[in-house]
């Protein structure tokens, strides 16, 4: 997601708002996304800290723990915080900043340890060189 760095420097504040492509970033445990939208600012005080400020909401789509089904995750992520050097790591081009990073980031930290859905069973209950005998 790209914001306009001349705006960022001529104005101080730069206001974003769009679909995130997180396409080419990847983890185990995410298998895609649905209705991404981000919403949000960067503000240039005149210090090297930048304040960004974003709303990342939808859904991220996870493998489940039993069955390998497909489970929905709703995402509200709330950030608001102070970043040091903004434009130096972040820079993608001379006139832009690309914070898919931040966002992606920010998603990660919001990945269950187990995902699953409420009627997901686990149906095996023997395999090569194990069996399960008692439930308890």
């Amino acid at each position: 997601m790209e914001v306009d760095l001349i705006a960022l420097n001529t104005k101080g504040r730069v206001d974003f708002e769009g679909e995130p492509n997180f396409e080419g970033y990847e983890h185990e445990d995410i298998k895609g996304f649905e209705n991404l939208v981000c919403k949000g600012h960067i503000i240039d005080n005149g210090t090297p800290d930048y304040e960004i400020a974003f709303e990342l909401k939808g859904t991220i789509i996870l493998e489940s723990a039993v069955n390998c089904s497909d489970v929905p995750c709703q995402l509200d992520i709330k950030y608001d915080d102070f970043v040091t050097n903004l434009v130096e790591n972040y820079k993608k081009s001379v006139n832009s900043l690309d914070i898919l990073p931040i966002l992606w980031e920010n998603i990660l930290l919001e990945i269950p340890i187990r995902a699953v859905n409420s009627d997901d069973e686990f149906i095996s209950t023997k395999g090569e060189g194990w069996e399960v005998l008692d439930v308890e």
